[in-house]
């Protein structure tokens, strides 16, 4: 019973703790660790831009700015993503067979026995660092399926301040969220 107190302890902190997001032009989103505004206007595509986060007014209009922001957050995220554990992958010798771009809504990424990577596009919003350490985190899981000291070690021999990453998530993880309905 105390454990269960102390679960829902804890996850009321975090709900109260998610942004209340209105998703309007104006307000500020994180890309890559860095608060960026929202504006919305017509352009080729939804891109970031000198800080700003300039959504495609014509894909706002066809559904939502959360929609058009959602479908903005995964195809960056596919392609950064990719980038990094093609990097990592390369640089730690494991190979994967693919990647999956999820919207897990309690995990920010696994990994398979048959090699997929999976990784939650919310990561997107998350500090460049914080990204390496959970790509390398599933990267490690190819070689060492559990939470073992040689697992932590290889980890470490790419993201040596890999525990700071992994407190940045559990202390900042409410800023990843876009609303309540995530939960």
């Amino acid at each position: 019973a105390g454990w269960v107190l102390e679960k829902k302890t804890k996850f009321d902190r975090y709900r109260d703790q998610i942004p209340d997001r209105t998703f309007e032009a104006g307000e500020q989103f994180p890309y890559l660790g860095e608060d960026c505004e929202l504006v919305i206007e017509p352009r080729q595509r939804s891109e970031v831009v000198d800080g700003t986060l300039r959504l495609r007014k014509s894909a706002v209009e066809q559904s939502s700015v959360e929609r058009a922001l959602r479908n903005f957050y995964r195809r960056e995220a596919r392609v950064h993503l990719t980038d990094r554990l093609d990097h990592f992958s390369e640089e730690m010798g494991l190979g994967y067979d693919e990647i999956e771009i999820r919207n897990q809504r309690t995990r920010w990424g696994s990994c398979s026995t048959n090699g997929t990577i999976s990784l939650n596009w919310r990561l997107l919003m998350a500090p460049p660092e914080v990204i390496d350490y959970v790509v390398v985190h599933e990267l490690a899981h190819l070689r060492e399926p559990n939470h073992t000291d040689s697992f932590w070690s290889l980890v470490a021999e790419q993201i040596p301040k890999w525990e700071t990453h992994a407190d940045w998530l559990e202390e900042h993880s409410t800023r990843l969220v876009f609303s309540a309905d995530d939960l």
